[in-house]
Formats: structure tokens, sequence, C-alpha cells
């Protein structure tokens, strides 16, 4: 037996295990041979041959932009980064050759090429019904001035972008970095290094489970540099992408492999740093994938300066992936010619003769040598296309540049989107139930505890549409760390709840996929202090791409973590970090503190676009209300008046609402009458409720668990004050934990969280 983990138990005999051999450039073919094979048709040749043109004309626009030596916009400064992909053309040509429209790609912060290219070979898949729907502004155009002008238009918006404009495919807001097309599959380039990767991990998960027929056999083509395979959310995507689950016929129904071709694009330079013989100790980079995978994931290199042995191996990668044997990583061998930027002049970490010998092969002017030299085209041919390319260019930069500014009134629009879901696609209305259904109890009184209303809440709405899975560690069979998802395993089976490794970033990102395809992930971080280990793709990633996209993609995911304060777990277990995802715009940050919304809060979340950070205080789980079993919702940035009064507003929430009716009933005796607001969610805040109060009691102690400095009762202090200042008796003050790290023991973690004592306090001062 070669697993560590067996029904027939320990194994403990000698044995070697061997790692499988991994192939590299196996593509020796002429082009005439692949003509004759029909493995390519002569056309497409051609096209593979534009496609690198338009990605070089390009990148040397911008690289002439910095000395005005791009004639026909020489009067436009380029502000925006510059980070060129020249050399690299054949590694995105021959892939996105082979990918159908509907087919994903994600890509990096120097994806100007993947980009390009994508749009190119789906545009040229397009009969004319679908070239007008993408431009109706071109209704009366037909055959290939249709073709041309939609061409025209792609390149058009690909440089408004860049340069920022209104029109360009992000509206300005992301630039070329964060480069997109969901129209036709490009799910965006990513200036994190690595950031892509689980998303697209993500997005083939929704291709891998998805019920809609429409949408089976589609495939997920990630670019990634040779850097980000260093990276730890990247290594933490191909251990997710090679799990034995999504394969084990004793666990999943669906026993197909993630259909992903991981494209690991090797130009040989991090930055300035080398993968190989620097900053990496194998002898190339396809070997990652024999660390996650006994097949290697069917890992290769390949001669990424020949379009013809780029698409020949995605040919046989995409076969692969479509018929279950996902997921692939191929390294494609390529070379960039200049600096990480225009301002790095690469001089100091490598030479000029290294340079010449890459320019030897290539992949536009060596292709274009083997076409006249194999009598494929003959050089009027190939000088037509060239001129038309160049000419096609310039014209779009010229118009990019007359383009519309976007209105500095719309700085912040597109950062949320105001849609939910009101109705389920009828392909994902039906529910294939596993077994019985979980029974939520309720005591004689018709009280539920917060654990389980958070429960019954997921529970309806993943009984209302299939696309909401719930994913985290342990959450399946064991029900989680605290129970709350026990049963829905057997209910809805592991398509629709399963467990993850360790891998709070990879979680928290291949959610991020899963919601920009379709899906409705709600992802388990278990603590929130993980949340930190996931911190890029919760702000960096799914913050952000509604806004980075001109509001062309929604994310509608959820994060459920628990906060430990007050259980004596010490300082990696117990923080309560809301305040700092209330920094991160694009977020909504939502924190029940009682069972009825708890229940009504997580449905409210589960049906936003947004994406929300749920908080969960661990010391409420046991808590029990009132919770009606029949439906209804809880509206975001809507507080509720957890108790009137006239003397001194608290505005509270999470398990610190507890602790402020005690302090308020304490201070009744005293004859100090406390209204008691709790927000319920910090984004949205409702700030009117609070105004509402202050200005009747003339008095505010804004009340948290969070560690005092820092935290958002330091917002409320400052909006207070500036919207009620002629209301106020007294100062705004707050009340939070010590200005420290959790500490485990009791009388110490007592002396840390605020106290009812330290409540009773901050009013009496107001006097």
């Amino acid at each position: 037996m070669g697993n560590y983990y067996s029904d027939l138990g320990p194994d403990f005999k000698k044995r070697t295990y061997k790692l499988r051999d991994i192939e590299g450039y196996s593509y020796n073919r002429m082009i005439k041979d692949d003509l004759k094979d029909g493995a390519v048709k002569k056309e497409e040749i051609l096209e593979l041959y534009e496609c690198m043109l338009v990605v070089r004309e390009f990148e040397e626009m911008i690289l002439k932009l910095r000395t005005g030596a791009y004639e026909c916009i020489k009067d436009y400064e380029y502000r925006g980064p510059t980070h060129l992909s020249i050399g690299q053309e054949a590694t995105c040509a021959g892939a996105c050759s082979i990918l159908n429209i509907s087919d994903y790609i994600t890509s990096t912060h120097r994806g100007h090429g993947d980009s390009i290219s994508k749009g190119y070979f789906a545009i040229r898949k397009m009969n004319e019904k679908e070239l007008k729907e993408r431009c109706p502004e071109f209704v009366n155009l037909a055959g290939e001035t249709l073709l041309e002008a939609v061409m025209q238009d792609h390149v058009f918006r690909t440089i408004a972008e860049l340069f920022g404009k209104e029109a360009g495919y992000g509206k300005g807001r992301g630039g070329g970095m964060h480069i997109f097309d969901f129209r036709v599959g490009h799910l965006g380039a990513n200036a994190i290094v690595g950031g892509g990767v689980p998303i697209a991990t993500g997005a083939s998960m929704t291709c891998r489970i998805d019920i809609n027929k429409e949408n089976k056999g589609k495939v997920v083509c990630c670019f990634a540099g040779d850097g980000a395979y260093a990276n730890g959310v990247v290594l933490e995507a191909l251990n997710w992408a090679a799990q034995d689950q999504f394969t084990n016929k004793k666990l999943t129904s669906i026993n197909i492999g993630l259909p992903i071709i991981y494209c690991i694009v090797n130009n040989h330079f991090g930055m300035t740093g080398r993968a190989d013989g620097e900053v990496t100790g194998v002898d190339c980079l396809a070997r990652r994938a024999a660390g996650f995978d006994n097949d290697n994931m069917h890992a290769e290199v390949v001669n990424g300066m020949d379009v013809m042995a780029v698409r020949e191996a995605l040919v046989r990668a995409k076969k692969l992936a479509t018929e279950g044997n996902g997921p692939v990583l191929l390294e494609l061998n390529t070379y960039r010619y200049y600096g990480h930027s225009l301002s790095d002049p690469r001089n100091e970490y490598r030479t000029k003769d290294e340079e010449e010998r890459w320019k030897l092969v290539d992949p536009v002017t060596a292709f274009r040598k083997r076409l006249l030299d194999e009598g494929v085209f003959k050089e009027d041919v190939l000088n037509a296309l060239e001129k038309k390319v160049a000419e096609r260019n310039a014209k779009a930069a010229r118009q990019a540049v007359d383009s519309a500014d976007p209105d500095p009134k719309d700085v912040i629009k597109y950062m949320y989107t105001d849609s939910v879901c009101e109705k389920v696609p009828s392909a994902y209305q039906k529910i294939d139930k596993k077994g019985a259904r979980p029974s939520i109890k309720r005591d004689s009184e018709g009280r539920v505890n917060y654990r389980d209303a958070i429960k019954e809440g997921i529970l309806e709405e993943m009984e209302r549409d299939a696309r909401v899975v719930v994913y985290g560690e342990d959450v399946a069979d064991y029900g989680g760390a605290f129970k709350l998802t026990k049963g829905l395993l057997e209910y809805f089976g592991r398509g629709r709840i399963f467990n993850t490794p360790i891998s709070e970033a990879c979680i928290c990102g291949t959610g991020v996929g899963m919601a920009m395809t379709g899906y409705r992930p709600v992802v388990e971080l278990m603590y929130m202090d993980f949340a930190l280990m996931a911190s890029d793709q919760i702000s960096n990633q799914a913050a952000k791409w509604h806004y980075m996209t001109g509001g062309n993609v929604k994310v509608p995911m959820v994060i459920r973590c628990s906060v430990g304060g007050g259980k004596g777990y010490g300082g990696q277990h117990s923080q309560s970090l809301e305040s700092m995802f209330c920094h991160i715009p694009g977020t909504y940050v939502a924190y029940p503190s009682n069972a009825y919304d708890a229940k009504g809060l997580i449905k409210t979340a589960i049906r936003d676009d947004n994406p929300v950070i749920f908080v969960e205080g661990q010391l409420l789980y046991g808590n029990k209300d009132v919770v009606p079993e029949e439906e209804y919702f809880i509206p975001f940035g809507q507080a509720k008046i957890v108790k009137e009064g006239k003397d001194v507003t608290f505005v509270v929430w999470g398990p610190a609402v507890v602790d402020a009716i005690k302090a308020a009933n304490k201070l009744e005796e005293e004859g100090i009458s406390v209204e008691i607001i709790d927000p319920r969610t910090l984004v949205p805040f409702d700030w009117q409720t609070v105004f509402e109060s202050v200005r009747k009691t003339g008095r505010c102690v804004a009340i948290s668990q969070c560690v005092d400095i820092g935290s958002y009762t330091g917002e409320i202090v400052a909006q207070v004050t500036a919207n009620c200042f002629d209301h106020l008796d007294a100062p705004v003050v707050k009340v939070g934990a010590k200005n420290g790290i959790a500490p485990q023991a009791y009388s110490l973690e007592k002396a840390f969280l605020p106290s009812v004592e330290d409540m009773v306090a901050a009013a009496r001062s107001l006097k």
C-alpha cells in the first residue's frame, strides 16, 4: 500500500516511492506536416501570426510612448505601468488559440498579451450575430468589415483601459494590470503575483460541479509567471486542485478532476531574481507538480518561443482537462526582452549576449521565417497582414487618447453593487437531496441557539439555490470545529459541502473564483485570526473586482469567521478583527449579537451580490432567542434599538451587546437611562439611527471587543462628533479591549476584555 491512510490499517513494509518522469520539448514537427495531418488549418496559422503581431505591436507602442516615438499619439503623456511581455507572444497566442469563447483564463500584471489573445481568438470564433451583440454600434456592418470593426474595438478598449479611459474594459478603474473581459471568459489580470491562481482554481470548481449542462466542458487556463510558483497561495492552489476527494468514488458522485490548465510562463525572471539557478532548487518548475499529484499533473516543459509547440501542448492539455483528468500543469519556457518595467535597465543582472541568443528564436520573427521557408505563405501576404495590424493599433490608440476620461464625481462609483439574488435560475432550483433534512431543535418557547439559527439560515438558502456551496476546514463529516454545519453533508452531499486543506488563502481565493463564475460560496475560516492568512484574497481580490471592472462582475460570497475572545484561547485564536475589514472598501461586514439576527443576517448575506465578512461570536453560540421557522431577513445597514433610553447612547456590537445590557440595567438603578443600539452590520452602517439617538440623549459611548487602538469605535466617535456636535453634552468616549495581545490566563483575559464595569464607568464619566 502506498498511502499512509488505509481502511486496512498501517503498513510499514520497506518500499521506494518513485517520481514519474516529466517530459520536455516533445514537439518537433514541420508546419507543413501539421497541415498535411490536419492538426491545423492554414487560416489558423495565419491567425496565430496575426495574434502575435497584435500583441507585439501593442507592447512596442508602450515602449515607444515613453520616448514620444509612437507617432500617432506623440502628443499624449502616458502615466501608468510598463510591464512589457515582448518575447512572450507565443505563450498567449498558442494557448488562447485552442480555447473556446466560454473557456476561462486568468492572467498576471504582465498580462496584456493574454487579454489581447483571449479576445482575438474569441472574436475570430464569433458568428455575425455574436459580433453584433458584442458591438451593437456595428449592426449595419457585415462580413470581414464587421469582423475588422469588432477587432479594432477590442484593441481600442484594451488601450483605453491602459490609458485609464471611461471606454476601457474596466472604465479606467482597473488599468492594464487588472484588465479583463468577462464576455469572452477573461476573469482578469492580477497585479498581486500569484493572486489569480486560486481564483482560476475556484473557477474550475464551478466548471466541475455546475449542474447547468450548458456550462459543462469548460476549461480554465491559468497564466502565471515563474515568480508566482514560489508563492504560498499558488502552491496551496496546486495542492487544492489535486485533492483526491474530487475523484475518489467513495466521496463524490462527480468523479472528475478539476478542468484547469496551469501555464507557468517561465520568462526566467521574477523581477530581477532568476528562478533557475538562484531562487529555486529544481531544474524545471514543472517539477513543482510532483509535490502534489502522483501523476505530476501531467506536467511537461514546452518550448514557449514556438507558438506551434504551445498550441500542440494546449490541445493535449485541454483534452485531458475536459475528459475529467485534470489538473494539468505546463511550463512554457520563454523570455522577456525588457526589464520588470521600463524603469528597470536590466543590465545589472543579465547580459546583452544572453538577450541576443534568445532573440535568435524570437517567437514572431522566427515564426515568420518558418512560414516563408516552408512555403506556407508568401512575403506579400505577411507584409499586408503586418501593415494591417500596425494601422489598426494606431487608429485604436488615437481613438483611445481622444476618448473621455472618467468623471471625477464618479471616483467611488462601482464600489458596491446594490443587487441581490431575487430569483434563482430554473437550472439551479432543483436540489439533489442525499438524505434526511437536518432538524433544528427548538425549545417549548420556540427558541433556537445562535449556532443553529445560522445553520438554519444556511440550510434554507442551500435548499433554495443549488449554487450555494459550503466549504472550509472540517465542515463536512465533523460539522466544523463548532458543529455548526453538522448534518448538511448527509443532506446535500459532498458536491455542495466539503472539507478543504488548511489553506485559508486558497479557501477564500477559490471562493472568489466560484463567485465570479456564477456560484454563491459560503466559506468558513474557523477563527477570525486566520483571516490574516487570507487577507490578500479577501482585501485585494474579493473586495476589489467589482470596482476594478467598472461594475462588470459581482463577487457574491460569504466568509464566515468566528471570534473566540473570552474562552482562554490566547493571542492567535481570540482576536476581534472586524475593524480591519471595515477599512477595506468593497466588503460588507456583518456581526449578529443574537440568534434572531443571526439567521436573518446570514440569509441576507448569502443573497447579497457583494462579498460579506460574517463574524460570529463563539461566546454567543449557545445563547437562545425565539427564531421563526418561516423565512425572514435582516436588512444590511439597519441598526436595532435593543433598549430605549434618554440619557446616554451605547453603540455596541457582537458579544459586547450582552454585557452592555447588563451595564444598562446597573445604570438604571442609578437613574441613568441608557439607549442601546446594535448596528448589526458595520459596513454598511446605519448612521441615521445612531445620530437620532445621540441627538436625543446628548451622550454616546462606542463599545466593542476589538483592541481599542484602531477599532471601528473610533470611526463612530468621529462621525458622531462631526454630525451631532451641537447636541452633545459631553465628549464621545469609547470602550474596547486593552491595547495588547489577548492572554490565555483567565485572570488576565478578564482584565483584557471590556467588562460590564468598564461600560458603567464610561457612562458615569459623561455626567
